[in-house]
């Protein structure tokens, strides 16, 4: 004979806390500084210093090439938030997609498509995660799109340029809180079988 699961009810909860719990979170400079830090492994260049402009700047003039210039184009959600409790604070974890549009600028040190693909190569390996890591546990890279080269390219001196962008895509686990005014209690029914 077949004993009838009666569900049980299990109370947790959250753990006391005082002050704030420290949320993870990059703001978009730090995700350039992250890609540019792993631009300057991933991209060896001899008798030329390479400069990275961080998103849109306000410069007064364009550095000279070779350069990097970096944008941040979206920043789309990829899951349903995740919500955890401490004593008196609310804390959602949400998992996003950054796109990020990188353009290389060569000169005759170094082409810009030899630049895109010396950095395709390398992001598309382990390598990128594993140099990712180390710079942070919130900030993934997946994949690079492969590179386009935009060879009619004119700067601000009507002078043609070697250009070649990339579009690069990163996986993110930002951490947002929202303050309680009492200790959450959480409710489950639980089946146990008798």
């Amino acid at each position: 004979m077949r004993q009838k699961k009666t569900p049980a009810q299990v109370t947790a909860k959250a753990p006391n806390d005082g002050e704030p719990p420290e949320l993870k979170k990059l703001t978009y400079k730090q995700m350039y500084n992250l890609v540019e830090k792993f631009i300057k492994k991933a991209i060896p260049i001899k008798g030329a210093k390479l400069t990275v402009i961080n998103g849109m700047q306000n410069r007064v003039s364009t550095p000279k090439a070779p350069f990097i210039l970096l944008q941040i184009e979206s920043d789309d959600q990829i899951s349903t938030p995740e919500t955890r409790y401490t004593d008196k604070h609310k804390i959602t974890w949400a998992r996003s997609q950054i796109t990020m549009s990188i353009s290389f600028f060569g000169n005759n040190n170094i082409a810009a498509l030899e630049m895109a693909k010396s950095f395709t190569v390398r992001f598309n390996d382990a390598w990128a995660s594993e140099q990712f890591a180390q710079y942070s546990d919130i900030f993934f890279p997946l994949y690079s799109d492969d590179a386009h080269l935009e060879p009619v390219f004119t700067d601000g001196e009507d002078q043609f340029t070697d250009k070649c962008s990339v579009t690069t895509h990163f996986e993110y686990h930002p951490e947002f809180g929202m303050c309680e005014n009492s200790a959450k209690e959480i409710t489950m029914n639980v089946n146990i079988a008798g």
